[in-house]
C-alpha cells in the first residue's frame, strides 16, 4: 500500500493497495476482473495474443477501480482509495508467474468455481497466499450458473464445506462472497455480487499506512518493458518500497546501468512522483527494451547481484517431499527463478519460533546441519543407533528456527532481504502433490566460491561415538578402551578429545593402544575399580565436524 500522497494529473491523491487475483485455471478470473475494473493497463484481460489464442491467462494483467475513502481511512492525506487488480495465471505450469506475482500484493482474492470447489491449483494459489499476505477475501464464482431458487442453499454448502479447509490454514473465518461475471454464461449480463465484493475489499484495508520511506532505498519490480517512438523505454511495474519521481537517477542492476527518469504514469496519467505500493509506468531513454522484461530497478548501489546466500526459512506444511543433504529446489526471488542446492541447518537446541518466520539479525555462532522439518511440531522421538560410529543419536533432529544455506546455478540479482520461495517444479504438474516447500527471507550474503565465507557459518554435524572400557591398569587413572574408533582411523584427529564413562568419569584420549584400534584415555580424576558394571564401563565421545571447515575430515572438535 502506497504510505505517501501519489498525486495523479487529476490533483486527487490515491492511496493504492495491490490486490492478487489467484484461482484454478478457468474458475473464471480474467472475467471477474473485468467486472471489478474501471481502468486498464497496458497488461490487462489477458492482451497477450498467446492469452487471446488459448484462452487462459498467460501473464501477469492489471487494471484498477477506486472508490472514495471509507470512513476507517478519513484520517489520512488521500481523497480516494485506488485498488490494483494483479491478475495471476492459473495453470499449473505457470506458478512462477504466480509467485513472481504474489511478491507484490498486499491483499488477495481467491477465486474459486462453486460448481467445482477447490481444485489442485486452487490448494497451490492458498498455499502461496499464505506465504504473500494475511488479508484475503474468497470470491465464490459462477454462482449464476446454478438455478437461481436453489442457489441460496447450494452457496451455503459451499462455505460450509470450504470454511473447514480454510480453518486449517492462517484464514480461518475468511470472508467469502458469491459473485458471477456472467451470470448464466451470458457476457452481456449484469454481474452479481461485484458491489459486495469491492465492500470486501474496502473492508480490508488496515486503518494504518506504511511507515514513511527511507530516502536512498527505491526499489521496483518490473514486469513489462516497451519501447514507445520518440519518447524512450517504458518500465512497468509496482514500487515495493522508496520513492522515485521524475529526473531521478534509477539503476537497473541485472545490467548495471543507470538512467535518469524522464516521465511517469499511473494508470496513463502523468504523475511527477510516486511510492511504495503504486503501479506506475516509468520512461527512461537509450535503454534497449529487448534487455529487460522482468527485474529490478533501484537507487543506485542498492541491490547486489550474488551466487550464494543464507535465508531464514520456514517449511510449508503441505509439503510432503525429501530435503537430503545437497538436494536441488527451484528456488524464486521476485520474478527470478533458478535451480539452487540446498544445506539446511537450525539449532541443536532448537525452541518453538515465536513468530511464523525466524530471522534474527546475525546468524548465531554454532548451527548444524537438519532436514527440513516444520517448526509446528516436535520431531517424532527415535532411539539412537547402537554402537554407531560417526553416529549422531539423532541430534540433527530439528525443532525450531531453520535456516538454509542456497548456492545458485546461476548469479541473481535481488535486495540482501529477498523473499525466497523454495519448490520442485520438476514435479508432475497433473500431481496432487504441493510442489512449494520453504519460503523465508534472506539474511546473509555469501560466496560459494570463497571456502572462509563459509566456514565463517561455522555449521557444524554433531557426532556421538560409543565405546567400552577394556581394563584399567595399574595406576588407576588408564583405560584401555575399545571400539570407540574403527582399525583404520587416524588417531591424530581423536588425541586431546574428552570422553565420558556410564558413571560420569571424565577423561582425555591420549593416543592409540596397539594396532587393533584400542585408545589410551587419561582419567585425572581415576577410575573406581570396585561394583564396576557393563553400563559403567561403557565411553561416550561427543564432537563436533564442521560441514564447511577446509579440513573437516582431518579435524573434530568439541
Amino acid at each position: 500500500m502506497s504510505d505517501k500522497k501519489a498525486t495523479a494529473s487529476s490533483g486527487k491523491r490515491i492511496l493504492n493497495i495491490n490486490v492478487g487475483v489467484l484461482g484454478h485455471v478457468d474458475s473464471g478470473k480474467t472475467s471477474l476482473v473485468a467486472a471489478l475494473s474501471t481502468r486498464l493497463s497496458t497488461a490487462a484481460l489477458d492482451k497477450h495474443p498467446q492469452s487471446k489464442e488459448r484462452g487462459i491467462t498467460l501473464d501477469l494483467g492489471f487494471s484498477a477501480f477506486t472508490v472514495p475513502l471509507p470512513p476507517h481511512l478519513a484520517s489520512l492525506p488521500y481523497d480516494e482509495l485506488q485498488f490494483t487488480l494483479v491478475d495471476c495465471p492459473g495453470h499449473a505450469s505457470l506458478i512462477r508467474t504466480i509467485i513472481g506475482g504474489v511478491q507484490i500484493i498486499d491483499m488477495m482474492i481467491l477465486v474459486i468455481d462453486v460448481t467445482k470447489g477447490l481444485q489442485t491449483q486452487t490448494a497451490e494459489c492458498l498455499v502461496v497466499g499464505e506465504v504473500a499476505t494475511s488479508r484475503m477475501v474468497v470470491a465464490l464464482n459462477k454462482v449464476g450458473l446454478q438455478p437461481e431458487e436453489e442457489r441460496p442453499k447450494l452457496v451455503r454448502r459451499a462455505m460450509k464445506r470450504l470454511g473447514t479447509t480454510f480453518a486449517m490454514t492462517k484464514f480461518t473465518g475468511v470472508t467469502m462472497i458469491p459473485v458471477s461475471a456472467k451470470p448464466g454464461g451470458q457476457a452481456d449480463a449484469p454481474p452479481l455480487g461485484v458491489d459486495d465484493l469491492r465492500a470486501a475489499l474496502v473492508a480490508l484495508v488496515p486503518p494504518a499506512p506504511r511507515p514513511p520511506p527511507a530516502p536512498g532505498c527505491f526499489l521496483f519490480a518490473i514486469d513489462h518493458c516497451f519501447p514507445i517512438k520518440g519518447q524512450g523505454s517504458v518500465l512497468t511495474g509496482t514500487v515495493l518500497q522508496g520513492t522515485v519521481g521524475v529526473n531521478d537517477v534509477i539503476e537497473l542492476p541485472a545490467l548495471k546501468q543507470t538512467r535518469p527518469v524522464k516521465s511517469m504514469q499511473m494508470f496513463k496519467q502523468p504523475v511527477q512522483r510516486a511510492n511504495a505500493g503504486d503501479r506506475v509506468g516509468v520512461c527512461v531513454t537509450q535503454l534497449d527494451a529487448g534487455l529487460i522484461e522482468r527485474g529490478l530497478a533501484c537507487s543506485p548501489g542498492t541491490v547486489p547481484t550474488f551466487k550464494g546466500a543464507v535465508a531464514a526459512v520456514e517449511k510449508i506444511r503441505f509439503y510432503a517431499g525429501g530435503s537430503a543433504g545437497r538436494a536441488k529446489f527451484h528456488v524464486s526471488v521476485g520474478h527470478s527463478t533458478v535451480m539452487a542446492e540446498m544445506t539446511f541447518f537450525g539449532l541443536p537446541d532448537g525452541e518453538p519460533p515465536s513468530s511464523p518466520l525466524p530471522s534474527p539479525p546475525l546468524l548465531p555462532p554454532s548451527l548444524f546441519p537438519s532436514p527440513l522439518s516444520s517448526p509446528s511440531l516436535p520431531p517424532s522421538p527415535s532411539p539412537p543407533p547402537k554402537g554407531a560410529h560417526d553416529g549422531d543419536d539423532g541430534l540433527d533432529r530439528h525443532f525450531g528456527p531453520q535456516w538454509v544455506l542456497l548456492k545458485f546455478d546461476q548469479p541473481i540479482t535481488a535486495p540482501k532481504d529477498a523473499l525466497v520461495i523454495g519448490a520442485k517444479f520438476d514435479a508432475d504438474i497433473h500431481g496432487e502433490a504441493c510442489r512449494l516447500a520453504f519460503y523465508g527471507r534472506l539474511v546473509r550474503l555469501v560466496d560459494p566460491g570463497r571456502p572462509q565465507e563459509l566456514a565463517a557459518l561455522q555449521v557444524y554435524k554433531p557426532k556421538l561415538r560409543s565405546g567400552v572400557i577394556e581394563r584399567v591398569q595399574p595406576d588407576g587413572v588408564t583405560a584401555i578402551v575399545r571400539s570407540l574408533i574403527k582399525k583404520e582411523s587416524s588417531i591424530d584427529v581423536f588425541v586431546g578429545l574428552k570422553v565420558k564413562t556410564g558413571r560420569g568419569e571424565q577423561g582425555v584420549i591420549e593416543g592409540s593402544f596397539g594396532k587393533s584400534g584400542k585408545l589410551k584415555v587419561n582419567f585425572p580424576g581415576g577410575l573406581a575399580p570396585e561394583g564396576r558394571s557393563a553400563a559403567d564401563n561403557a565411553i561416550t565421545l561427543r564432537c563436533k565436524r564442521y560441514v564447511f571447515d577446509p579440513n573437516a575430515k582431518k579435524v573434530l572438535r568439541q
